[in-house]
C-alpha cells in the first residue's frame, strides 16, 4: 500500500514539475515591455516561422495593416490593433512616393514632416504600453531586416526593448518559384540585392563597373522601373543575358513568373497589371543546368575528365 502511494505521489509530482516548467517555457518566450518586429513572410501563415506565430499569438498588442489582421486571424483573435505602421507612410494628399521626386520643395518637407509626425506617434504609443509592462508586435512582411521599414520605428528605443523575428524574404521565395539557385552559378561570385532607384545619376556608372563581373542581381521596388531598368542594363550587358520576373512571390494563388532576356523580357511583361508586388532577377544563374556547369568549368575538372577517357581507349592487355 505504502509503495503504491510513493509511486502514485511521485508519478503526480513528475507531473507537476513538466506542468511548471512548461508554464514557465511559455511565459519566458515573451517577455514583459518588449517590442517585436516580427517577419511574417510573403502571403500568409504557410510562409510564417513557428516563433513568429508564437510572438503573435502571445503579445498583448498588435501593429499591423488590416488586411494582415485578416490573414493571421486565427493568431491575432481580438487582440487590440494600435495602428496600421504604414497609413500615410508611402502617399501624401493623394500623391504616391514615387512621385516625390516631382513634388515642389515646400511639398516634400510637409510630406517628411507629415511622415515623421505618424512615426512619433505610433511610437509614443509603444513606449506607453511597454512602460506598463505590456507586449507589442510589429507585423512585417518578408524579412524586416532586408529593405524592412519597420526599423523606422524599431529605432526608437533601446536595443534591450526590441526582438527581431527573421521572416522568409522575397528573394528566397522567388528563387524557389524559380527552382535556381543565385550562387554558385556558372562562375558568379556574389549576389547584389538592391532597388532601381540607387541607379540614378552617379548610380547609372555603376552597373557598368558591375558588368565586369559575375554577379546574380536582385532588384526590389523595381516593376515600375523596369522600362528604365532594361535599357541601362542593356548599356553593359548583353541582350541575351537572362531576367526573370516574380509576381506575388510566395502567394499561392497568384504567383506568376515570366522569364525572358533582357532584349525580351519588356515585350513579354507588356500586358502584366501587377506593378508593385513582385521582384527582378538578373544573371547567368538562370538558364540551364548552372551548378553543375559551375562544377565542370573548375580548375583541374576538365584535365581529369580527359585524362579519363584518354585512359579508356588504351587497349587493355
Amino acid at each position: 500500500m505504502q509503495l503504491r502511494f510513493r509511486l502514485s505521489f511521485t508519478v503526480l509530482l513528475g507531473c507537476l514539475m513538466l506542468l511548471v516548467g512548461a508554464i514557465s517555457a511559455h511565459s519566458g518566450s515573451i517577455k514583459p515591455g518588449t517590442f517585436y518586429v516580427v517577419g511574417v513572410g510573403p502571403a500568409g501563415p504557410e510562409h510564417t516561422t513557428l516563433r513568429a506565430l508564437e510572438v503573435i499569438k502571445g503579445v498583448d498588442y498588435i501593429l499591423c495593416e488590416d488586411k494582415m489582421v485578416e490573414r493571421f486571424k486565427p493568431y491575432v483573435k481580438d487582440k487590440p490593433v494600435l495602428a496600421d505602421p504604414w497609413k500615410g507612410m508611402w502617399d501624401y494628399k493623394g500623391k504616391p512616393w514615387e512621385e516625390l521626386p516631382k513634388m515642389k520643395l515646400e511639398e516634400k518637407r510637409a510630406f517628411q514632416e507629415e511622415r515623421i509626425r505618424i512615426r512619433e506617434e505610433i511610437v509614443r504609443q509603444i513606449k506607453e504600453k511597454l512602460a506598463q509592462g505590456k507586449t507589442v508586435a510589429l507585423l512585417d512582411s518578408g524579412d524586416p531586416c532586408l529593405f524592412g521599414p519597420s526599423h523606422w520605428f524599431s529605432e526608437g528605443f533601446e536595443p534591450q526593448q526590441v526582438e527581431i523575428i527573421p521572416g522568409v524574404g522575397a528573394f528566397t521565395a522567388a528563387m524557389a518559384a524559380l527552382k535556381k539557385s543565385s550562387i554558385p552559378a556558372y562562375d558568379t561570385r556574389f549576389v547584389m540585392q538592391t532597388s532601381p532607384y540607387f541607379f540614378t545619376g552617379s548610380g547609372k556608372e555603376m552597373l557598368g563597373e558591375l558588368a565586369k563581373y559575375p554577379i546574380s542581381m536582385v532588384f526590389y521596388m523595381g516593376i515600375r522601373e523596369l522600362p528604365n531598368l532594361v535599357p541601362l542594363l542593356r548599356q553593359s550587358h548583353p541582350g541575351d543575358l537572362p531576367i526573370a520576373v516574380v509576381y506575388n512571390a510566395g502567394y499561392p494563388d497568384k504567383e506568376k513568373v515570366v522569364k525572358g532576356t533582357l532584349d525580351t523580357i519588356l515585350e513579354q511583361v507588356a500586358g502584366e497589371k501587377e506593378k508593385w508586388m513582385g521582384l527582378i532577377i538578373v544573371g547567368r544563374c538562370l538558364e540551364g543546368k548552372p551548378y553543375r556547369t559551375r562544377v565542370e568549368n573548375l580548375v583541374g575538372y576538365q584535365d581529369v575528365k580527359k585524362s579519363k577517357q584518354s585512359d579508356s581507349t588504351v587497349p587493355k592487355p
